[in-house]
């Protein structure tokens, strides 16, 4: 999980709220709007260059969908969380890492959910982290063993978030489910063969896997952004600053 800036609500969006301004507009009847649903869609997937909000896999015009942060189920006319673009984040669907013939699985959906079906409509209470209120810094560190996700304990006390915090988000989003780990551990491993090539100096060849995987900041990030930047620790947070990283 990393950071999301958000732009700016979407046009269709602030249009479609304006339209019968005293009823409480559900999301269930803007779903309805393909216009609407699509730009909303759209907008989140370019905020979040095209990575999951949660597990950071990438995001495809068939397995996507909008995750409402606090659950839909608690709008009030005063505070309608259906569709407060602050509240939308673009998430997986189905959960992370599954495969296409896994999907047809029901029991395997069922027992091994991520992201949101795992979050499934809790109500945040203080402890989870939502990832626009993240830091730009990195919270979390990998294990090269397994792939397993775990908190960044120096990186928590730095940014001033309880490392608990970090843990309660790690195992709400059941971000350690076994594929999640198998592809996170694939992309680690691919990165230290590249960076054994010992015809390149380690500088260079440490910049130019960096320049690789990061780009220039332009286009979708990688899937396992932050995996990626743990692996590559400081020559990553360089290369992030040259192209004046911001989430």
């Amino acid at each position: 999980m990393k950071n999301v800036r958000k732009s700016p609500e979407p046009e269709e969006l602030k249009k479609y709220k304006t339209r019968f301004s005293l009823e409480v507009k559900r999301w269930s009847n803007l779903k309805k709007n393909r216009k609407s649903l699509n730009a909303i869609r759209d907008t989140l997937a370019s905020d979040q260059k095209g990575l999951c909000a949660y597990c950071e896999m990438s995001l495809h015009d068939n397995n996507r969908s909008v995750e409402h942060f606090i659950p839909r189920n608690q709008s009030t006319k005063e505070n309608n969380y259906d569709l407060d673009w602050q509240n939308m984040l673009g998430i997986c669907l189905p959960p992370g890492g599954m495969k296409n013939d896994e999907l047809e699985n029901l029991q395997l959906l069922k027992d091994s959910p991520c992201c949101g079906k795992k979050k499934d409509g809790d109500i945040p209470d203080g402890k989870l982290l939502n990832p626009l209120n993240l830091p730009t810094t990195r919270l979390f560190k990998f294990s090269s063993e397994d792939g397993e996700i775990r908190p960044d304990e120096i990186a928590c006390l730095k940014a001033g978030i309880p490392i608990e915090n970090v843990q309660f988000t790690i195992d709400k989003l059941a971000l350690n489910v076994p594929r999640l780990k198998d592809q996170r551990l694939v992309v680690i491993d691919e990165i230290n063969k590249e960076l054994d090539d010992e015809t390149i100096d380690i500088n260079d060849l440490e910049e130019k896997v960096a320049a690789e995987y990061f780009g220039n900041g332009t286009g979708n990030w990688h899937p396992f952004f932050t995996t990626l930047r743990w692996v590559l620790g400081a020559v990553a947070e360089k290369h992030l600053i040259n192209i004046s990283y911001s989430g």
